[in-house]
């Protein structure tokens, strides 16, 4: 047998008559998988590829037609030529009702195994052509250069998906056939009449009659197959043409095989026909059409790049982002320990010390760790932002002089921004933190000088603009363009990706643009790149409207009173992080309070249902069993008077913690002794004002 072996699946609940279709088909030298529901056959199918399905039509639980209309259901399915085998009289409904369901032909019982042989031969073949077709395809691949290759591949793919749609229509139109050579005898089906255009009562069919049909020009091929097949014991498959008595010439492919004697002599030749000629049709317009096929393949193989390669960058981006906001987390709490542990060393050293110093440049680093913390959460889009209504010109242009000291005199600055604009809503200081990043990207862009040229303008996205993956609304468009020396293709690609960076070891993080870019996606807007080597490079910072009112070009500077470090209180001091608890109790001890240590949200009940005397409690919010607000929750249920300070790595507080969260007291880790000394003092003044108001 030519090639290699192919699936197919017998389908009977009465295991006879499956052991007689082994028995039939085995010859074919094919692998034959058998079951006896449909159940068992619908798991096989999504264990295997297979290349016919035998039906029996009558079976308990699903029958044959509730089975094939399963199959066909499912995309894999689709080509996967199906035969039902019905040991009772079918009528014309129920063959419609089979087509319907996506089957190519019926065999009756009693089988005549030739018959079933032939027919099932014909779709093994045609399917194990189509893989050694997807094989011939994957080797030409790998000889050829890349985007040969891919249009090679291409073309052949989208060629097979054609000659299979075609085959798929063709095979409703099988016809089946047997010659008794001994008795000069030929007998049809329907299906060999109905593609003949002939009618079984007004026609008989003789082996001259049959061959009078065949296309003078295919005769002698024929014969040439029918001579080899009956001298050698040998089925075949040829394709020729027939004429009908209308004078419609057709394309039929022939699948025959002979049957001999106990003596070697030839007694019949049993086959199946196929219509083939919408597929030769579609063969012929293909040569015509292929330059015109060749681009559409071209241009749908950049589309589904190009959108496999969005929704990659997109998933790749969450992960890291996921982990850089763990990573951050964690990274927060082991600073809060070398912070508040410096501090302390601090005040206790004599300003004259040597150690001074080293505690000085000890403490530096934990500060640019902060910076760096800050910038692996923007990235994340875990910072916790205070968003509102910024004035785009205010802002930008309060930002002058410290622009002309980050870019020096050689680089010109011009500004765009028309009167009148609408606010944005974005966090103030950290929209100018990405002004500042994108203003010195640009610097180390233009060693030799140029021109930074900052423009803002309203625009408005529609649901048929689709501007840069916008959602449709109104925005604020920041345009950052310099004319330095641009980014190729594959900079521009990683640009950015966190902790990627062109400018030499030691140089740069690579956070600047990963962290304008989480800011805008925090905000619901978006950073878009463009650049070209040579030319010069453009962001646009796309941020989401605000309401004109209240519009402010930075956040302003707190009225608030100053903090009262002097009063003595009891802390209930919550942590799982032991460094961050005994670090934070030293601090408060420095302060003059009075601590207890908790390392979770449940020791921290117990000990408040101890009746202990507390005025204050400062949690984590990030704990495993009970969080932060959790804990804060159940507090308010039995002491609403006691004012509480929530300490958190990153802004993984959740949005709707409800009223009960609005008077705690916000205190982001690594935090500063005066810092946290103006938290508690800013909690015990919230539950003052509550208690008054009371």
């Amino acid at each position: 047998m030519a090639g290699d072996k192919v699936n197919i699946l017998l389908v009977d609940d009465q295991p006879a008559k499956l052991l007689s279709y082994e028995v039939i088909l085995g010859e074919l030298g094919e692998t034959l998988v058998t079951a006896s529901s449909a159940r068992e056959a619908l798991e096989h199918l999504l264990k295997s590829d297979f290349a016919v399905v035998l039906i029996d039509v009558c079976m308990p639980e699903l029958d044959g037609f509730e089975l094939a209309a399963m199959i066909r259901e499912h995309p894999r399915f689709e080509q996967t030529a199906i035969i039902f085998v019905s040991a009772i009289m079918m009528t014309d409904l129920d063959r419609l009702r089979g087509y319907a369901a996506g089957a190519v032909d019926y065999v009756p019982v009693p089988v005549v195994p030739e018959v079933l042989r032939a027919k099932v031969r014909v779709f093994a073949e045609l399917h194990r052509k189509t893989r050694q077709l997807e094989r011939l395809n994957d080797e030409l691949e790998r000889r050829v250069a890349e985007r040969t290759a891919e249009l090679e591949a291409s073309n052949a793919r989208l060629i097979d998906s054609e000659r299979r749609r075609t085959l798929a229509l063709a095979a409703g139109r099988m016809g089946s056939w047997d010659w008794d050579i001994a008795a000069g005898e030929m007998t049809w089906d329907e299906g060999q009449h109905r593609i003949f255009g002939t009618f079984p009562l007004g026609f008989k069919p003789t082996p001259q009659s049959a061959w009078h049909f065949v296309h003078p020009d295919d005769r002698p091929h024929l014969e040439a197959f029918i001579e080899h097949a009956l001298r050698d014991a040998t089925p075949f498959d040829v394709e020729v043409r027939i004429r009908l008595l209308s004078g419609e010439t057709r394309w039929i492919m022939i699948s025959a095989a002979p049957t001999f004697d106990g003596e070697g002599r030839p007694q019949r030749l049993s086959g199946v026909i196929l219509d083939i000629t919408t597929r030769k049709t579609a063969e012929e317009e293909l040569q015509r059409l292929n330059e015109d096929l060749e681009h559409r393949i071209e241009e749908r193989t950049r589309e589904r790049e190009e959108a496999l390669a969005k929704l990659f960058e997109a998933q790749k981006l969450d992960t890291i982002g996921q982990l850089t906001g763990g990573v951050a987390h964690d990274f927060n709490n082991l600073l809060m320990a070398i912070l508040g542990s410096l501090e302390l060393m601090r005040k206790r050293t004599p300003e004259d010390s040597p150690i001074s110093r080293l505690i000085e440049n000890a403490t530096r680093g934990a500060e640019r760790g902060r910076t760096l913390t800050q910038r692996l959460l923007a990235f994340a889009r875990r910072q916790e932002l205070k968003p509102e209504a910024v004035d785009l010109k205010g802002l930008i242009l309060g930002m002058e002089e410290l622009l002309k000291r980050a870019l020096g005199p050689v680089i010109t600055v011009d500004r765009q921004i028309p009167d009148g604009l609408a606010p944005a809503r974005v966090d103030a200081n950290q929209l100018e933190l990405s002004l500042l990043n994108l203003a010195l990207n640009a610097r180390d862009a233009m060693p030799n000088g140029g021109t930074l040229t900052i423009r803002a303008a309203s625009e408005t996205v529609s649901g048929q603009d689709g501007r840069d993956g916008l959602a449709p609304g109104e925005y604020l468009r920041i345009c950052v363009h310099d004319t330095g020396l641009g980014m190729d293709e594959a900079t521009l690609a990683r640009a950015t990706e966190p902790f990627f960076t062109t400018k030499g070891l030691g140089k740069g993080t690579g956070l600047g643009l990963s962290m304008v870019h989480g800011l805008a996606a925090q905000s619901g807007g978006k950073l878009v790149l463009s650049s070209r080597a040579g030319e010069g490079t453009t962001v646009n910072l796309w941020l989401p409207r605000a309401e004109p009112a209240a519009a402010s070009p930075r956040p302003q500077a707190s009225t608030a009173a100053a903090p009262n470090f002097q009063e003595r209180r009891t802390v209930l001091l919550v942590d799982d992080d032991p460094l961050v608890l005994s670090g934070t109790s030293a601090m408060l001890e420095d302060l003059g309070h009075e601590v207890i240590e908790s390392e979770s949200g449940q020791s921290a009940l117990a000990i408040l249902s101890e009746g202990r005397p507390v005025d204050l409690v400062i949690t984590d919010h990030a704990m495993p069993g009970m969080t932060g607000v959790d804990l804060a929750r159940r507090i308010r249920q039995s002491r609403p008077d006691l004012a509480i300070v929530l300490a958190t790595g990153y802004a993984e507080i959740p949005a709707d913690s409800g009223e009960d969260a609005s008077d705690i007291a916000k205190l982001a880790k690594p935090y500063r002794l005066e810092e946290l000394a103006a938290a508690i003092d800013a909690a015990w003044r919230a539950r003052a004002e509550i208690r008054a108001a009371v």
